[in-house]
């Protein structure tokens, strides 16, 4: 791992350059990416919530990753559980600790709030992230994900 490598809160400040990671992201998993008016936004917004909490990594100045996680009290288990949706390292920074660093940082907060859990997303295809998990002691659920996309004003009709 470089030691030139740093994690700190992000700023808004940062927004261009989180961006860049978030397009990186969209294209491995096939996303459509973000515009940088759409990220800067959902930071400025992120950054307000006392729940949300999003973390870059730095290397000699340049942010080449992030993270962004929930700390959200679990009613059904009463406990609090840390969930990850974003995680991304720059391609050129891959494999030098970068992501070791975030999931680190992450730990820390999960541990500082006493979650007792942290859940990762990962699509079946990214084994990439899922390998990367794995070796950080991260274990697959056997669960189904389910998702609504769509307006909510105008949902499909259930019938179709």
């Amino acid at each position: 791992m470089s030691s030139n490598n740093k994690v700190r809160e992000a700023n808004v400040e940062d927004a261009a350059e989180i961006c860049g990671l978030v397009q990186e992201l969209a294209e491995t998993v096939g996303d459509t990416p973000p515009d940088e008016e759409a990220v800067r936004a959902r930071l400025e917004e992120l950054l307000d919530e006392p729940r949300a909490r999003v973390l870059v990594a730095e290397n000699e100045g340049s942010v080449v990753g992030g993270a962004s996680f929930w700390i959200k009290p679990d009613l059904a288990h009463g406990d609090t559980v840390v969930e990850v949706p974003m995680l991304v390292v720059a391609e050129d920074h891959r494999r030098a600790g970068v992501g070791r660093l975030l999931m680190e940082e992450v730990r820390n907060v999960a541990s500082d709030n006493d979650a007792s859990q942290i859940e990762l997303v990962a699509t079946p295809a990214n084994v990439t992230a899922r390998e990367f998990y794995r070796s950080l002691g991260f274990v697959e659920a056997e669960v189904v994900s389910l998702e609504y996309v769509g307006s909510q004003e105008d949902p499909p009709d259930p019938e179709e």
